[in-house]
């Protein structure tokens, strides 16, 4: 009880916790940390390179089109998601 009040008494910063499990933590949480910091600057690596490959793809279809191809692209797409979905209607119907 004794040793208690006299922690109180000491200035808290003057007070450093030197007990061996949580060194044991502390240096765990600085591996873990290090870790995340390598993995986002793998992921930021990767996301410059699919920025990159995206602008050029960009880049290719503005110089080959006209407003009618991208209109006949759009549309195209738009036909082959309904016949898929009325594909997927009839094999509903069918069960």
């Amino acid at each position: 009880m004794g040793e208690a009040a006299a922690l109180s008494s000491v200035d808290p910063v003057g007070v450093y916790i030197t007990r061996p499990e949580f060194s044991e933590r502390m240096s765990a949480l600085t591996s873990n940390v290090r870790q995340v910091e390598a993995d986002v600057v793998k992921i930021k690596s990767k996301q410059d390179t699919q920025q990159a490959t995206l602008n050029e793809i960009l880049t290719a279809v503005q110089k080959q089109g006209s407003f009618k191809n991208s209109l006949i692209a759009g549309f195209s797409g738009l036909g082959g998601g309904i016949a898929a979905g009325t594909v997927y209607l009839l094999h509903w119907l069918t069960q």
